[in-house]
């Protein structure tokens, strides 16, 4: 009965105990995924936070952009036309009554637009005073057509007249760092409207 007890004891003493922690491979293997999983969601993260700062940035530029714009739609399109001789009511040998048209200016009456450096500029004072309209302009460029839809592509020199304008395309392009935001109208003189309606 003794000899049995004590080959109990012993065999209870030989079986293998159960383990009651990791050990340092699992603990290295379960660092290591730990630690690609946070880098994996924090790569999302930063992309997304990135991707969110860029969108709202383009969506500034195109706000901004589309602001001057209006402002320049409103004033180009009320730009007056010359009297007849003999007739004091606007007619189809009326000119548009501008002064300079270039590429990147237009002047008429006290009114003007203008690209300066990066800034749209605006006067209302025959060029004595220029407002800013908006910045972060890379590019402005205005091209004027005729009655009949031709271009006119040599205004600054005397040999084409600005004054038969009829229509202005106005294209504008603002960047910011990596933004880039473009943007262009048509703009129909309203005084020479007649003339649409007078062609056959």
């Amino acid at each position: 009965m003794m000899v049995e007890v004590h080959q109990s004891i012993a065999r209870r003493k030989t079986a293998k105990r159960p383990r009651a922690g990791f050990t340092l491979i699992e603990l290295v293997v379960s660092i290591t995924v730990s630690v690609i999983i946070c880098g994996l969601a924090g790569s999302l993260l930063w992309n997304a936070t990135q991707q969110r700062s860029e969108i709202s940035a383009r969506g500034e530029l195109i706000d901004m952009g589309a602001s001057a714009l209006e402002i320049m739609t409103r004033y180009l399109r009320e730009i007056p036309q010359n009297e007849c001789v003999g007739n004091p009511t606007p007619c189809l040998a009326g000119h548009a009554q501008v002064t300079t048209a270039s590429s990147t200016q237009i002047r008429w009456g006290t009114y003007g637009f203008r690209k300066s450096g990066t800034d749209l500029e605006m006067t209302t004072n025959s060029g004595t005073t220029w407002y800013k309209l908006c910045g972060d302009v890379s590019s402005l460029t205005l091209s004027y057509y005729n009655r009949t839809g031709q271009n006119l592509l040599s205004l600054i020199s005397p040999a084409d007249d600005p004054q038969n304008m009829r229509r202005i395309t106005i294209s504008l392009t603002l960047v910011r760092s990596s933004q880039t935001a473009k943007l262009t109208t048509d703009i129909y003189l309203r005084n020479f409207m007649n003339e649409v309606t007078s062609d056959p």
